[in-house]
């Protein structure tokens, strides 16, 4: 083969893989359910009374690798910012799941930061405030912890904190209902959970602690991200299989990860490549069914509000007179609308 020839066969083969990479999805660094107050083209922010993850497990295996050596130990992570008139706070409530001698434990901890002055923390709860300094920088947050003992698998995770006034409320579920585990009182009064763009809702698997990276040998199951507002819990408007520059200092390996995928606003999850994908964003459509119109909203459980020719439209299909008929949806997030659909449909 003649030189140049053969220089072009090496330079259509470093296109190639140069190309392979360039098309493959970027990675995230902790994977489940975020809500990033971002869909595609457009963005949105809201407030919440309270946030709630499901994460259901069927089995699985992992460990963790970091500085201090390896863990057979991963977290499971609900992260929000609170707010009060006076400042914002990266509140976190985290399981960490660990398996000893084929036992898997379980225990809950909270944490809870000043993003307006990392080294004041005036919370006052169950837990303590640690205080510290980190490249000459004063730094505070508040935590506290409870180990619950076994988790028998398949089990379900569940994960809420709600706000009221100047208290944050902490509880956790394993299977028989919700609990109480720690409650926390910052200044200010007026908290409420704040959802937009820089102020991410998380709902993810990662490390168990610091510089700790979750490597996924095994796993079968799902998550379920939610959010209260009025009193009753939807789902986000749009949300993505992870982020790629969380606020939390733990992560997941990028090949050894999770991988997903959306059945209505549920993620599906299986041990895989840890891909940022876009799960699900704000769709409507309309079928005839023999008892009906029906229309078929994503996210199934998000906060929707729909009318034909002006009449809001019940969970029963509805029965229409032969024509044409005006469909609008309208999607909100914690009361303010996010997304509109107008669909025009005629009659069977």
């Amino acid at each position: 083969m003649r030189t140049s020839a053969a220089l072009a066969v090496v330079l259509m083969a470093l296109i190639a893989v140069a190309a392979a990479r360039w098309l493959d999805a970027p990675t995230a660094a902790v994977v489940g359910i975020v809500d990033a107050g971002t869909c595609g083209g457009f963005s949105y922010s809201y407030s919440a009374e309270g946030v709630m993850g499901l994460a259901h497990i069927e089995r699985a295996g992992f460990y963790s690798a970091g500085a201090g050596g390896v863990v057979n130990a991963v977290s499971i992570q609900l992260n929000s910012f609170v707010a009060s008139p006076n400042a914002v706070y990266w509140v976190q409530n985290v399981a960490l799941i660990s398996r000893v001698n084929g036992t898997y434990r379980i225990a809950v901890a909270d944490y809870i930061f000043n993003m307006s002055d990392y080294g004041s923390m005036e919370a006052r709860g169950g837990g303590n405030v640690v205080r510290y300094t980190a490249g000459g920088r004063p730094v505070a947050f508040y935590q506290s912890s409870l180990t619950l003992g076994d988790l028998d698998l398949p089990a379900t995770v569940g994960l809420m904190v709600a706000v009221n006034g100047s208290s944050i409320y902490f509880y956790y579920s394993t299977g028989g209902g919700w609990r109480l585990y720690d409650s926390a009182e910052l200044p200010g009064g007026g908290l409420e959970i704040r959802v937009g763009p820089g102020e991410e809702l998380e709902w993810v698997v990662a490390g168990p602690r610091e510089g700790y990276v979750a490597q996924i040998t095994e796993w079968d199951g799902w998550m379920q991200l939610f959010y209260e507002y009025g009193g009753r819990w939807y789902a986000p408007p749009c949300a993505y299989s992870g982020s790629a520059s969380p606020t939390t200092a733990e992560r997941i390996s990028a090949v050894k990860g999770l991988a997903e995928y959306a059945y209505g606003d549920t993620a599906i999850q299986m041990a895989g490549r840890s891909d940022l994908s876009l799960l699900w964003s704000p769709e409507v459509s309309a079928v005839w069914t023999a008892q009906g119109l029906v229309v078929l909203t994503t996210p199934p459980d998000g906060e929707w509000v729909v009318a034909v020719d002006g009449t809001p439209l019940g969970p029963a299909p509805a029965v229409l007179r032969p024509g044409f008929h005006n469909i609008t949806a309208v999607l909100y997030a914690g009361g303010s609308a996010v997304y509109r659909r107008y669909i025009y449909v005629s009659s069977p």
